[in-house]
């Protein structure tokens, strides 16, 4: 398949949110929420028809194809990981979720599959692990904790 902009990814996005509260979407409906005109929907739509990533007939509801679908959900995926690891590193809510917008779009196959590893892991933790708390107080004071120093010196001698 041929390479998709991030902006086709976006209107990928923005039609699957619309279907699933909605049922399908509509060219006002998505020019509505990307904060853009019409035309410009129409465009990117023929061009996402063309790829058979959607269903467009002029004057009609848009939706995802099977194969549309499968990519929106992907992306969906794609970005719920990045925010949930930016939120675990402290980054604030509403930054989380404009950087994993950005982020999704650009991460590589391979970090995407560790960061996903990674979360996963840390997700099925008992509680906060150990490390996970001297982070937290390190962000707070600069300073590692006494334990933390200890355990990275115990580790370093290995």
């Amino acid at each position: 398949m041929a390479e998709l902009s991030k902006a086709m990814e976006q209107y990928l996005e923005t039609i699957y949110a619309l279907q699933k509260e909605w049922g399908a979407a509509s060219v006002t409906g998505i020019a509505e929420t990307r904060g853009v005109k019409a035309p410009s929907v129409t465009y990117v739509l023929r061009k996402l028809k063309t790829l058979g990533l959607i269903n467009y007939k002029r004057y009609r509801s848009v939706s995802l194809t099977s194969k549309g679908t499968k990519l929106a959900k992907k992306l969906e995926t794609t970005h719920d990981t990045l925010r949930w690891f930016l939120e675990l590193i402290g980054v604030s809510k509403d930054v989380a979720d404009d950087e994993a917008c950005e982020l999704e779009h650009i991460v590589q196959a391979e970090t995407l599959e560790k960061l996903t590893q990674f979360v996963e892991w840390v997700r099925g933790a008992p509680g906060d692990p150990r490390w996970l708390e001297h982070f937290r107080d390190f962000q707070k004071t600069g300073v590692r904790s006494d334990e933390c120093t200890m355990f990275c010196s115990e580790e370093s001698k290995k």
